[in-house]
């Protein structure tokens, strides 16, 4: 005999199924991964993504923890093209040939502007010796003093006194402008005056005594006589022998421009004819 139970039995409760989220997530990367694909290297990371959520998802739906396989497939596909895409970009880039970059234009840097010089005053050292003027320059803050060209011997100025400057005296110049100086030379030593000749003085010949003694008158030819020198001038014709003209000595007759005197012509003697020619202060 069966006993009757006094209960009703409870059918047993069917668990409720869980969504699945990975797969859905991973459907979600694999839309956006054909887009980031065309991105080298850093598509990657979206569609690798994508496939593990993917395959994430469709392993939850075989262990019995999802209720459908949701859209785990659609997203493995996804992410398959997606990371395809990526790689060929990326190996396209790579290999490649890279555009040579445009030299940067390396804009020249203008200099900057000299600054204007400071200009000094040239002080005035006409007059000072070498050294003192190139010390009054140097305290004038000049530091390029050159010597110019002699300017010769000046009378009273000394050997290396300044005679002349350039730029003159209050102009202006700037520091290192070369400052010219004319300097006088020594002057010249006179020659030595030569010694004076002596003078010749001329003594008067002291006219022999006169001796009136009597000579024999000897007739002889006048050719007998010895000729005058050539280049003397002939006899005038004898002149009276009274005449007054007399010459203390050849000195007075040749001061009257008598000299020569001839035998005959009045002045005529024989204290004057010291040889007896005829011819007397011939010489």
């Amino acid at each position: 005999m069966t006993a009757t139970q006094p209960w009703t039995p409870i059918p047993p409760t069917t668990p409720a199924r869980q969504g699945n989220a990975p797969a859905t997530a991973g459907f979600v990367l694999g839309l956006v991964g054909l887009l980031a694909g065309w991105v080298p290297v850093v598509g990657l990371l979206v569609t690798v993504s994508a496939l593990l959520l993917s395959r994430a998802g469709r392993a939850r739906f075989r262990d019995g923890h999802a209720g459908s396989a949701g859209r785990s497939g659609a997203g493995l596909v996804l992410g398959w093209i997606g990371t395809a895409i990526c790689v060929l970009m990326t190996v396209f880039m790579i290999a490649a040939p890279r555009t040579p970059e445009p030299a940067a234009v390396v804009q020249p840097v203008p200099a900057p502007a000299p600054a204007a010089p400071v200009l000094l005053a040239v002080p005035n050292v006409v007059g000072m010796a070498d050294a003192q003027a190139r010390e009054v320059l140097a305290t004038a803050g000049f530091t390029n003093v050159v010597l110019g060209p002699s300017t010769g011997s000046i009378a009273g100025v000394a050997a290396g006194t300044v005679t002349a400057q350039l730029p003159g005296a209050a102009a202006q110049a700037s520091a290192g402008d070369p400052i010219t100086l004319g300097e006088a030379d020594a002057p010249p030593v006179p020659a030595a005056a030569p010694a004076p000749a002596p003078a010749v003085v001329e003594e008067p010949v002291a006219d022999a005594p006169r001796v009136d003694a009597p000579r024999p008158l000897v007739a002889s030819p006048r050719a007998a006589a010895p000729a005058p020198a050539a280049a003397a001038p002939a006899a005038p014709a004898p002149a009276s022998s009274g005449s007054s003209a007399y010459y203390a000595n050849c000195s007075a007759a040749r001061a009257a421009g008598a000299a020569p005197l001839y035998r005959g012509e009045a002045g005529y003697r024989s204290g004057l004819d010291r040889d007896g020619d005829g011819v007397a202060c011939e010489s």
